[in-house]
């Protein structure tokens, strides 16, 4: 029969020259990928048109924080600062961060 032959042919020379194509096309496709920040904070409904997002923070180090806080708003994060110390609760924010000075001399 002539269909066996053609599955040989197929298994022989075609399918490894496809899997060899989409290979190449998957990682010449893959040198393009980068991590940035708009992956991890999405801005909220209210901050879609300007494109920033805002971050809770909680300063636990005793100190004033502003070129932190300089920097952050540079990158279009909004710092917003609490005193809560469960700021877990507290919603409608894409992340925080507690800055402490825990086993520092």
């Amino acid at each position: 029969s002539v269909f066996p032959s053609r599955l040989v042919f197929f298994g022989v020379f075609i399918l490894p020259t496809l899997m060899t194509f989409i290979g190449l096309q998957l990682w010449d496709s893959s040198r393009g990928w980068e991590i940035t920040a708009s992956s991890y904070f999405v801005p909220t409904k209210g901050n879609i048109g300007n494109k920033s997002t805002n971050l809770l923070i909680l300063n636990d180090t005793g100190s004033p924080i502003d070129n932190f806080l300089a920097a952050l708003e540079a990158q279009n994060i909004i710092p917003e600062i609490t005193h809560e110390k469960n700021f877990t609760s507290i919603p409608f924010y894409n992340g925080a961060l507690k800055i402490a000075l825990e086993g520092k001399v």
